[in-house]
C-alpha cells in the first residue's frame, strides 16, 4: 500500500519505530536546536556567565552554581538520547536496544524540579537558557515516553494522536 493510498482511504499507516523516528525532519529538527543550545549554554558558561557569577553574593553565586549544573544536565541527557537516536539512524543500534542498553532519558527529578530558592535573582541569561533547556527536555522525554515505555521501540499502535500524526506525515511527502 502506497503512502498516497494510506492518505486516501483513511487505512492505518504502519507502526512507526524508533528509526523512523531517527529519519523524520522532527529527529533533526530538535538535534540541531540542541546542538545549537549546547554551544550557546557552554559559551555563556565559560565567557560571560563567569563575570556574572563573581558578580554575585556568595549565597546567589551557590545558587548559581546549583542552577548551571541543572541546565548542564538537562542538555547532557538530551544530547546523549539524541546521540543514541542518531546511532539507530546510522544502524548502529536497534531501537529497542536504547532502552535495553540504558540510553532512555534519565535524571528527570534534577532535569524537570523546581528551581532552587533564589534562582529568580540569576542573570537573565541564566534564567533563559534554563527556561529554553527544560522546554527542550521535557520534549525530549514526551518523545521517549511515546517510543519506548512498550520497551519495543515502536510507536503504540493503539495511540489516535500518533494514528493522526503519522498520516499528517505521509500527506506531506507525496
Amino acid at each position: 500500500m502506497s503512502d498516497l493510498s494510506i492518505v486516501e482511504t483513511g487505512a492505518q499507516p504502519p507502526t512507526n519505530s524508533a528509526s523512523t523516528f531517527a529519519s523524520s525532519d522532527m529527529f533533526f529538527k530538535i538535534y540541531d536546536e540542541s546542538m545549537t543550545m549546547v554551544r550557546e549554554a557552554a559559551d555563556y558558561l565559560e565567557l560571560e556567565g563567569v563575570i556574572e557569577r563573581q558578580q554575585l553574593s556568595q549565597k546567589l553565586g551557590i545558587v548559581y552554581a546549583c542552577e548551571s549544573m541543572r541546565l548542564t544536565t538537562r542538555l547532557m541527557q538530551v544530547s546523549a538520547w539524541l546521540l543514541a537516536m542518531r546511532a539507530v539512524r546510522q544502524g548502529e543500534l536497534k531501537g529497542g536496544e536504547i532502552a535495553e542498553r540504558g540510553f532512555r532519558l534519565g535524571a528527570r527529578e534534577v532535569c524537570v524540579g523546581g528551581p532552587v530558592r533564589g534562582a529568580g535573582l540569576l542573570p537573565v541569561r541564566l534564567i533563559n537558557l534554563l527556561e529554553a533547556s527544560k522546554r527542550l527536555y521535557e520534549r525530549v522525554a514526551r518523545l521517549d515516553k511515546l517510543l519506548f515505555d512498550d520497551n519495543t521501540g515502536r510507536l503504540p499502535a493503539h495511540n489516535a494522536v500518533v494514528t493522526q500524526l503519522s498520516r499528517i506525515e505521509l500527506a506531506f511527502k507525496i
